[in-house]
């Protein structure tokens, strides 16, 4: 990794890391507030709101594995010279291990919270027997063989870690995280077994094997706490809008206007609701602003174009308005990622909410947020109906290949996107 890349890696362990402890503290709070068990069911704000811990959880958790797994894929096998990875994908590891202990920690006795966080939640993908699927990951033979060999492997580097720290703020922020929860990785034997033994008893295997959905799944090896997550379904995709297809794009983009992308196999798919789950706001020349779990930044276009299926939708508003949104995009270039999904502050942002904020207000233009876990949010979707009903957008082009090998516009195009894209 180059070293501009590894830093806003680290950075964006640091940042889950700090979304992972808030939700400790929101579950924490939570649990200590409802009284299902006089009832035996959740009110509609306590379901809201256990919903919503468990979305974003699910979020943040993706995020990680898709940190892990480009280190891996990055640099391979740990080295002096790679230090810096390792301490990024072990913190990361770290912070995954100790999420899904709190949870356990916190709810695992629970019937009534166990049972709700095992329901699918289909607008978000997430499966039934998720919340047992992740406790069975804890007690994995694999996964605690590799954790004790992540452990190894710190311990015995640990002089040159901290000494590579002394030379960099974010690895000693980074070494402030694995010295804070690391310990909770280190189980003994006997401990293990028991746990393995306790949740085999509340039969997680046979919930895991019938859950239909095709998971994102980790299991941590040699990389010192190193995921393999299945961040792609399916790990021989490369995704790619064809060369051809992004010639014509170029030649048809403005200032100002909005990218909805999907990518086929991707796990981020399945935790933001349908068939096109991102938006990328296009500021000009090759330049875009874009959220992504790194935080919200300038990318090139090689970003939205490193997608399966790619739409391009404009606000209907004047280049004097267009060029004012443009500005207030990149206002927002630097802030991190919102995990937690909450368009009421602006300091923390989701893809959508960087449309959202760079086009409110111009010429009129509105959007109306849907409540979704909880939060009232805009996806990505919401815009397409808008393109759709010629409310605040038009149709400019889509590439999806699911229906068509061209890029399609006019009534073509507007096919594709009824076809596509969920009724609200």
């Amino acid at each position: 990794m180059c070293d501009l890349e590894l830093e806003r890696t680290s950075q964006t362990v640091l940042d889950l890391a700090d979304h992972m402890n808030r939700l400790r503290e929101d579950a924490v709070t939570f649990r200590d507030s409802f009284a299902t068990g006089d009832r035996g069911y959740f009110s509609p704000t306590e379901d809201e709101q256990v919903t919503h811990l468990w979305v974003s959880y699910h979020q943040a958790r993706n995020a990680l594995l898709q940190v892990i797994d480009s280190i891996r894929s990055s640099v391979g096998e740990p080295t002096q010279e790679t230090a810096g990875e390792f301490l990024a994908a072990y913190a990361a590891s770290v912070v995954l291990v100790d999420a899904a202990r709190t949870l356990r920690d916190l709810f695992g006795d629970d019937v009534i919270v166990r049972r709700k966080l095992n329901e699918s939640f289909d607008l978000f993908g997430i499966a039934e027997g998720s919340f047992d699927a992740v406790q069975m990951s804890l007690t994995n033979f694999s996964n605690a063989i590799g954790i004790k060999r992540g452990n190894r492997f710190f311990d015995e580097h640990l002089t040159d870690l901290h000494k590579l720290a002394d030379t960099n703020e974010t690895y000693q922020k980074l070494l402030g995280v694995i010295d804070f929860i690391g310990e909770k990785t280190r189980v003994e034997h006997r401990s293990y077994i028991r746990a393995r033994a306790r949740d085999r008893t509340k039969h997680v295997v046979d919930k895991v094997i019938q859950s239909g959905l095709v998971r994102a799944v980790y299991a941590i090896q040699e990389w010192g706490g190193r995921v393999v997550g299945r961040v792609s379904t399916s790990l021989s995709h490369v995704p790619r809008i064809p060369l051809g297809i992004c010639d014509g794009i170029r030649g048809l983009i403005q200032p100002g206007d909005v990218f909805v992308t999907r990518k086929t196999y991707a796990a981020t798919n399945y935790f933001l609701p349908g068939y096109w789950p991102h938006a990328v706001f296009y500021i000009g020349g090759d330049e875009v602003v874009e959220a992504q779990a790194d935080g919200v930044r300038r990318r090139t276009l090689d970003s939205p174009f490193s997608n399966d299926a790619i739409v391009v939708i404009r606000p209907k508003l004047d280049k004097l308005l267009c060029a004012e949104a443009v500005s207030r995009a990149t206002s927002h270039v630097g802030k991190p990622y919102d995990f937690d999904f909450d368009f009421t502050r602006g300091d923390r942002l989701v893809c959508t909410e960087v449309v959202y904020r760079s086009l409110e207000g111009l010429g009129g233009t509105q959007f109306v947020l849907s409540r979704r876990a909880g939060r009232e949010t805009l996806s990505a979707e919401d815009l397409l109906r808008m393109a759709i009903s010629g409310e605040r957008f038009e149709q400019v082009a889509v590439f999806c290949p699911d229906h068509d090998e061209g890029l399609l516009v006019g009534a073509e195009m507007d096919r594709i996107l009824r076809a596509t894209v969920a009724c609200d």
